[in-house]
């Protein structure tokens, strides 16, 4: 499937808006739009992952590229991850890098 990505900035953060499965084939484009933003000028970047019906290690690896561009006392927020997503996160240990949030509410 298809990866839709849209790199918004917001008042107090940047905001990445994913749409499809982020595997093999589409995990580079997520690695350039994230490679794109000044990561180390970030104090919050938050992924909105509604839309995202599959992660795979790939995608796994782009999300640890992007902390570890950023200050360590930013936060890398994911939006809305499906309760399988958020299995995968919480099992590889990334929670400790990475917050998840059912909605922008709760970041």
């Amino acid at each position: 499937m298809k990866l839709t990505i849209e790199s918004i900035a917001q008042d107090g953060y940047h905001l990445i808006c994913l749409e499809g499965d982020v595997d093999t084939m589409t995990a580079p484009d997520l690695l350039d739009a994230l490679t794109a933003l000044e990561l180390a000028a970030l104090s919050e970047l938050r992924i909105e992952m509604a839309q995202v019906g599959f992660l795979s290690s790939a995608g796994l690896r782009a999300l640890v590229f992007a902390k570890q561009k950023m200050p360590h006392a930013s936060r890398l927020v994911l939006v809305g991850t499906s309760t399988e997503i958020a299995d995968v996160i919480t099992k590889t240990g990334l929670t400790q890098a990475v917050t998840l949030v059912a909605s922008h509410d709760d970041a």
